[in-house]
């Protein structure tokens, strides 16, 4: 978003979905008549995070209800130019306009946390909370991991638990019994811990957070923040995150009927496991799709279409779609919804919104000026189902659902992939966090995996190398030097898809960087409320 230009009436607007170094740019925006347009910018960000390139416009394409149709290029409307700062905020300058600041549009989470509170459809109880993986990186580029719980204690307060290491668990997770106390500020959404009461049992220094104190944000599938460290206080660590997802039961949680979560992560899809006196799992589950570009797949020709743009944070879904009057005019409709729980283990995941039509919001290079609601084209409903459609039992990587826009019969949509896919083994170039089977101390969990050699991807000195044991899995061997064919001292699985957040199957990993170099969180961002003085 534009802030000089958010004060809650319609707009114009903008959806931004980086790939690798691809950024693909949507802006919901209007002709000088006053009715809705869009227009299209596509390019490559230089090493400054920064591109320049024309602004398309469309026409001719499918209406709502309307019969199948390409649309083609009606010329352009100027030069865009995009900055980004960090991974939140940067810079947008319009044709005809001065450089402005842009941010991304965040929702707060809604308060107290769902799984706080108790209830009988979604079954929710006591036992719930929020699992993360985090990397804290100093200024000497030294890193340390841990596996974090977010948790309320019987009296409503916030605990944290902090383990070193990143580990599969589960969302029942609970770290080594040592907590931090926790409180969140409302009007920064930002999480406050430090340390509690000593653990319940002695621990040794290696299973102890070197946490003096850390400040915290959620955003979505992401977390961000800062971290004081015991060992040197003066020190101020950059916090990354990805959030695995939150869940609850209802007592006494022991089938996954009683079970409720909303997941970012593949594994925890998985059918959950049975001992003598009940099972694990979930059946109530929002599965959280990613935020991006979306097309619907049966249109995708290779030609100009329609658009569909997903901003997911929370429970909240926005919904925008660049589409066409029956006149061939391009338009766009805007939508926000809530993701409602599957009712089953086999059923979707829902949202339903009307989509909207505004118009008589600024033009590039005009005044200042807000928009209006003008119409309703009707509803829009969403689906996401756990399985990949079309694919025998393949969970989903969350890049995969199915749309019924207005008058039009449900069809399959999936993430557009902007940065190549599996076909190649230069997809799988990247830095990648390795959970080792191996005898071996004091081997880096870090590997980057920089080199194609026929094959083999292959660290820089070839002493991890990988083939392809599945479509999406890579085999890895941990080698004293760079031939394979010699006793391995380590291996690996990993398994990579264009969108997942996290392994279906395989060892756990986390891959940390693109094949570009490119850091995949947030990285150092402005927030309000995370600095700790």
């Amino acid at each position: 978003m534009i802030p000089a230009e958010n004060n809650g009436q319609p707009g114009r607007g903008f959806s931004l979905d980086v790939q690798g170094n691809t950024a693909f740019l949507q802006v919901f925006n209007y002709e000088k008549s006053g009715a809705a347009t869009f227009h299209t910018a596509v390019g490559q960000l230089d090493n400054s995070a920064s591109m320049t390139v024309p602004l398309l416009r469309f026409k001719g394409g499918r209406s709502f209800g309307g019969p199948a149709q390409d649309a083609v290029e009606d010329g352009n409307a100027g030069q865009v130019t995009v900055k980004f700062t960090d991974g939140l905020n940067g810079t947008v300058q319009f044709p005809g306009e001065s450089e402005q600041p842009i941010a991304r549009f965040l929702i707060n989470q809604k308060l107290p946390f769902w799984w706080t509170q108790a209830s009988g459809n979604p079954p929710v109880g006591k036992r719930g909370g929020m699992v993360f993986h985090w990397h804290a990186t100093a200024a000497d580029g030294s890193r340390q991991t841990w596996t974090s719980t977010l948790e309320g204690d019987a009296d409503g307060n916030l605990k944290l638990s902090a383990t070193p290491g990143i580990y599969p668990g589960g969302f029942s997770w609970a770290g080594f019994y040592h907590y931090l106390n926790c409180r969140m500020e409302t009007s920064t959404q930002v999480i406050d811990c430090t340390p509690g009461d000593p653990p319940e049992i002695e621990l040794p220094a290696s299973a102890l957070p070197d946490i003096a104190r850390v400040r915290f944000r959620v955003l979505g599938r992401d977390v961000v923040g800062v971290v004081q460290p015991l060992s040197n206080p003066r020190q101020r660590w950059t916090l990354n995150g990805w959030t695995q997802g939150s869940y609850s039961c209802k007592e006494p949680c022991m089938n996954s009927s009683q079970g409720t979560a909303r997941i970012y992560i593949a594994r925890e899809l998985r059918p959950g496991d049975c001992i003598t006196g009940g099972c694990s799992g979930y059946d109530r589950v929002v599965i959280q799709p990613t935020s991006g570009a979306w097309m619907i797949e049966e249109e995708n020709t290779g030609k100009p279409g329609r658009g569909i743009f997903l901003d997911v944070q929370d429970d909240t879904i926005i919904v925008q779609t660049s589409d066409y009057l029956s006149n061939g005019e391009p338009t766009f409709h805007l939508g926000t919804g809530s993701l409602n729980p599957t009712a089953t283990s086999t059923s979707d995941t829902t949202a339903a919104t009307p989509l909207i039509l505004n118009e008589g919001g600024r033009y590039f290079g005009g005044p200042a000026q807000s928009g209006k609601e003008v119409a309703t084209a009707g509803p829009v409903s969403l689906g996401f189902s756990r399985y990949i459609p079309g694919a025998v039992s393949e969970i989903t990587d969350f890049g995969y659902g199915s749309i019924a826009l207005p008058s039009e019969t449900r069809k399959v949509m999936r993430r557009l992939n902007m940065d190549g896919d599996n076909s190649t083994m230069n997809y799988f170039l990247g830095e990648y966090f390795f959970s080792w089977y191996t005898r071996e101390e004091n081997v880096s969990p870090y590997v980057r995996l920089s080199r194609v050699d026929g094959l083999f991807v292959t660290n820089e000195d070839g002493t991890v190398q990988c083939y392809r044991a599945r479509p999406t899995t890579l085999r890895c061997a941990l080698l004293p030097s760079n031939n394979i064919n010699q006793p391995w001292t380590g291996s690996a699985d990993i398994n990579i898809r264009p969108f997942d957040r996290g392994p279906e199957e395989g060892d756990l990993i986390l891959r940390t960087r693109d094949r570009h170099g490119n850091w995949l969180g947030l990285g150092a961002v402005n927030l309000p409320g995370l600095v700790i003085p």
